[in-house]
């Protein structure tokens, strides 16, 4: 199974991401938009997984929550990897709340060769994008969503016809909660 740790976007979120979602599609683009249920920021990515791990990485999980007090998070605005001029993965960006996000994506063992760069997935590209989607994307207006984060989630992401579906195996309180 293919296992990551993330903090799970809350209905508010999901409602304004959702909305900007419905913007985007209106402009000269193919994308796989991701299911406002499923959005959320990965903190720690597994991969394909043996489930012989799968106590060691919930205990993991628990750990980490167990040392980190709730924070909340700011979402802010649209952007891009590789870039807003090629935007391979369009995604909203968090403002505030990147420090604890950092230490926990550390604690967790992140150790990917970029950055880490928090953010919630919105879409990603099938085919280039016209010059007028840059623009679209460009248009986005920050949400300035502020939102408390209280647990991480332990997912398990499966294939399907329309891309990935996630299902949350556990959610472990942070401390305090």
């Amino acid at each position: 199974m293919r296992l990551f740790i993330a903090v799970s976007a809350d209905e508010e979120v999901k409602a304004a991401a959702a909305a900007v979602v419905a913007r985007l599609r209106a402009a000269p683009a193919d994308y796989r938009w991701v299911d406002p249920r499923d959005m959320h920021v990965t903190l720690k990515f597994f991969g394909e997984t043996d489930a012989a791990r799968l106590a060691e990485i919930e205990g993991l999980l628990r750990a980490a929550a167990a040392r980190m007090p709730p924070f909340e998070v700011v979402y802010g605005g649209v952007g891009a990897f590789d870039s807003l001029d090629d935007p391979r993965v369009v995604w909203l960006g968090l403002d505030e709340g990147l420090e604890p996000l950092a230490l926990l994506a550390a604690e967790l063992g992140y150790a990917e060769p970029r950055p880490f760069s928090p953010h919630l997935t919105l879409g990603r590209r099938r085919r280039a994008a016209a010059p007028e989607f840059s623009a679209a994307l460009r248009a986005q207006p920050a949400l300035s969503l502020r939102r408390p984060v209280r647990a991480l989630s332990l997912y398990a992401s499966r294939p399907t016809a329309f891309g990935h579906a996630y299902d949350i195996l556990l959610e472990a309180p942070l401390a305090g909660c």
